[in-house]
């Protein structure tokens, strides 16, 4: 009891914070299982293939759009203090709007002109969330300001309308367009109320501006971080343009709902990091290494047992879930599910190691592990589906995982520090109040 006191006593502010996090985790949580489920049962497999190539190519499409501006890049800037947040801000979110619209151009212009089958259209509809995404910016700036409250209510309140859209769609039995519609409608509302906040409550959208040699400063800094994101997504993405090559759509949506309960889960590090990001790039100005790696461990401990108590719920359940939810059709997908799953082990300290190689200026070997990454899971993908089928290529990714953020930690100093400190996050719980 002592040493839960010390620790919520020590970070109070990040407990409280995190508290508004976990309760927006804990809802889209449910959405997602519930509802998507439900989708995926009411329009069918080859359907539900279509809905998933959707998505991937929205989430390659929004890495290209990001220009490596990312959460992580921009509190760097903000924390650093050289320039002012209304042209931090005002830039960054500029350039990404104008170049997501150039982007979504070229979509149109391909899906028009060169695809005959109407489906097609929904890759468009799902990669128009890029432009939208663009609030992301702004969600930077609450995660910068420790105001978790106000990204979390604005995301809660976008995502019960886009759940009760998608329950009347279920009712009245509309089709696949109407729920990837949907799907884009939620980056909509988020965009429109995290904006209406931020210029009621904090900045003026007026006062923003947009500074020709900061974009350059910040571009020339932030390319491998482009170049690095791009990767991720075709790591996370790319395997399901593969089977829609090597076999078909239905086989994508097997696939694809093992993909989902076991990406649904990547929203935990994802929300938790940002949380407490600003203090370790704080902690890392300041040269202060004991509290730097203290923070960084009890992250890695946190991230650790979180995803192994995901992977032992979705054995023991897994199986029961897909039945439960998806039916008897998805009941192929409990196998992928079980490797894929074991992959947030690693998946979990790479989101926390990627942060932390950005503050301390290692983007270009970030770059490199998600290159080798991306090459060995493309290789094994291309080897798998050809000779074995789906069931075998989900083990990829697991594969590529291991290589890229752990093998090569071998011939980097700094990522052989932060994997050894990761090993040593499984004895946290043993010894809490010594290490913090």
């Amino acid at each position: 009891m002592n040493q839960l006191r010390y620790l919520f006593n020590r970070f109070r502010i990040y407990i409280e914070n995190s508290a508004w996090v976990i309760l927006g985790l804990i809802t889209r949580t449910l959405i997602t299982i519930f509802i998507v489920s439900r989708i995926a049962n009411h329009i069918g497999t080859e359907n539900f293939g279509w809905y998933n190539l959707g998505i991937s190519l929205f989430t390659v499409l929004f890495a290209v759009s990001s220009l490596g501006f990312n959460p992580s890049f921009v509190i760097k800037y903000l924390v650093n203090g050289e320039y002012s947040k209304e042209s931090i801000i005002g830039t960054t979110l500029i350039s990404r709007g104008i170049w997501s619209l150039l982007i979504l151009l070229l979509l149109a212009l391909w899906v028009f002109f060169f695809t005959s089958e109407v489906n097609y259209w929904v890759l468009f509809i799902a990669s128009i969330s890029i432009f939208f995404q663009i609030s992301e910016i702004v969600y930077s700036y609450y995660q910068w300001k420790l105001k978790a409250k106000v990204y979390v209510t604005v995301n809660g309140i976008s995502l019960m309308i886009e759940a009760v859209l998608l329950l009347i769609g279920l009712y009245f039995k509309f089709d696949l367009f109407y729920f990837i519609i949907v799907y884009t409608l939620e980056r909509v509302f988020i965009f429109i109320g995290i904006l209406y906040v931020f210029n009621k409550n904090d900045l003026k959208l007026k006062s923003l501006q947009f500074s020709n040699s900061l974009f350059k400063t910040i571009f020339f800094q932030a390319w491998p971080l482009l170049l690095g994101a791009i990767l991720t997504a075709l790591y996370a993405r790319f395997d399901q343009f593969l089977i829609k090559y090597f076999l078909d759509t239905k086989e994508l949506g097997i696939y694809g709902t093992g993909i989902i309960l076991t990406q649904i889960w990547l929203i935990v590090p994802s929300l938790i990091i940002p949380i407490v990001f600003p203090k370790i790039a704080e902690f890392k100005n300041l040269d202060n290494s004991k509290k730097y790696n203290s923070v960084l461990l009890g992250l890695y401990s946190l991230l650790n047992y979180s995803a192994i108590g995901i992977i032992l719920m979705m054995f023991i359940f897994g199986k029961w879930i897909i039945a439960t939810l998806y039916g008897s059709e998805y009941i192929e997908s409990v196998f992928i599910l079980k490797i894929l799953i074991i992959n947030l082990l690693i998946l979990f300290q790479s989101h926390l190691t990627t942060s932390v190689m950005i503050i301390e200026g290692n983007e270009k070997y970030l770059f490199k592990i998600k290159l080798v990454s991306v090459i060995v899971n493309i290789v094994l993908n291309v080897i798998f589906l050809a000779n074995f089928g789906v069931e075998v290529a989900a083990y990829s990714l697991l594969i590529s995982s291991f290589v890229s953020w752990i093998v090569l930690s071998i011939f980097n100093k700094d990522m052989k520090r932060l994997v050894q400190l990761n090993l040593k996050s499984f004895l946290v719980p043993f010894n809490i109040k010594k290490i913090f």
